[in-house]
């Protein structure tokens, strides 16, 4: 059997449980460092950019293939580690989605349909997910901020309609139209504006994505939950970039609440170590950019607020995923998404639609605060929330 891995975070995971639950089969890894193979091992995890340079299985021989977060090997290049020598086929993943053809391409041939019956109201009655509410945030950006967020808006949208129009980047998905702009970002095309274009475009979509990132009054919206946070047994704030994550972190910090960024500067054994005092209560809340959103087995939380949005379900649903683990008194976990109104993260102007849609069916509570609510009302919705027990 193969396992396949995105990161060694993962390798590492896997490897120790297969251990601890099957003492008696000679389990192996491969990647980071690592070399053993199936010619000597019953069973060997991977990680699947180092296994897509091999042949994993030995000719003739029978085999399963497990992949874990599968959504990840649409990707052309991890693609090649699914081999067809694999007859038995497992996919696994919390979210079957990508931003490109990838699940149509590559996935669906090699593993199939998904298995039905793998739902979130299945996890209820299992009692493997925990009942969860969710609130929406709104601020406003400063009158500076504003200025400089509608001007490379516009030079975005401006941009984006040249690039589909006149230099034949695909509309949809948006996975697609990034990989056709980057592409041409590189040059080699025939008409030198688009080489421009596609650069001028991806600057004007970053700084615009890191305004809404680091905006000045979400840190003061994220500085008015700390009793939310007190209250609750411990916290993820998800953030876009390593700095929005250092930010948080010292926003928290002089609030009085002991809170770490977690990020991937920093050493494994330093992660190991943030992670062992958050699940430990020595720190209440971690704040990360993309590195907590998967891969790695953060300990229990029972509040996650994302203080920048993204536009990909998969990622929110993946965060979502962090805390909706039961709780032991069965309480419902609390969901926090901030957003700058009139701005691509504004549900009121269609941000997150297929992924409010999906709360709305599942959750316990939704609510839309909108920029007039108070600290003091999102706490009274918290606590209430808090004191419902399913």
């Amino acid at each position: 059997m193969l396992v396949l891995v995105p990161g060694r975070e993962l390798l590492d995971q896997w490897y120790s449980v297969l251990r601890r639950d099957l003492p008696g089969i000679r389990v192996g890894r491969f990647g980071d460092g690592h070399k053993d193979s199936l010619y000597n091992h019953w069973i060997v995890v991977a990680v699947v950019n180092s296994a897509a340079k091999y042949q994993m299985l030995p000719a003739g021989t029978p085999g399963l293939l497990v992949a874990d977060e599968v959504h990840r090997y649409g990707a052309p290049t991890f693609a090649q580690a699914l081999e067809p020598g694999f007859h038995a086929r497992l996919g696994l993943t919390a979210t079957y989605a990508r931003e490109d053809s990838g699940l149509a391409e590559r996935l669906e041939p090699y593993f199939g349909s998904v298995v039905a019956g793998c739902s979130y109201e299945r996890g209820l009655t299992d009692e493997i997910l925990a009942p969860f509410r969710v609130g929406f945030l709104g601020t406003d950006f400063t009158p500076d901020e504003r200025a400089k967020h509608d001007e490379y808006d516009e030079r975005a949208t401006a941009l984006r309609r040249r690039l589909i129009l006149d230099h034949g980047c695909p509309d949809e998905p948006f996975g697609e139209f990034m990989a056709a702009v980057n592409q041409l970002r590189q040059g080699g095309h025939p008409d030198a504006r688009a080489r421009d274009d596609a650069r001028s475009y991806l600057s004007a979509f970053s700084k615009r994505r890191q305004l809404l990132a680091d905006c000045r009054r979400k840190h003061e919206v994220l500085a008015s939950l700390t009793p939310i946070f007190a209250l609750a047994d411990r916290g993820l704030v998800f953030t876009e970039t390593t700095t929005s994550a250092e930010q948080a972190a010292s926003v928290l910090c002089g609030k009085g609440l002991p809170a770490l960024e977690i990020t991937s500067e920093l050493k494994r054994d330093e992660r190991k170590q943030r992670l062992e005092a958050f699940k430990n209560g020595h720190v209440k809340v971690l704040t990360a950019p993309r590195i907590l959103d998967e891969g790695i087995d953060v300990p229990q939380a029972d509040v996650g607020v994302i203080v920048a949005g993204s536009r990909s379900k998969r990622q929110m649903i993946q965060r979502m995923g962090r805390i909706i683990r039961p709780k032991q008194d069965r309480r419902a976990a609390t969901f926090l998404v901030l957003y700058v109104t009139d701005t691509a993260e504004d549900p009121g102007r269609g941000a997150h639609e297929d992924f409010r849609e999906q709360l709305i069916e599942v959750a316990q509570d939704a609510v839309d605060f909108g920029p007039q609510a108070t600290a003091a009302d999102v706490f009274a919705w918290y606590y209430q929330g808090r004191q419902q027990i399913s």
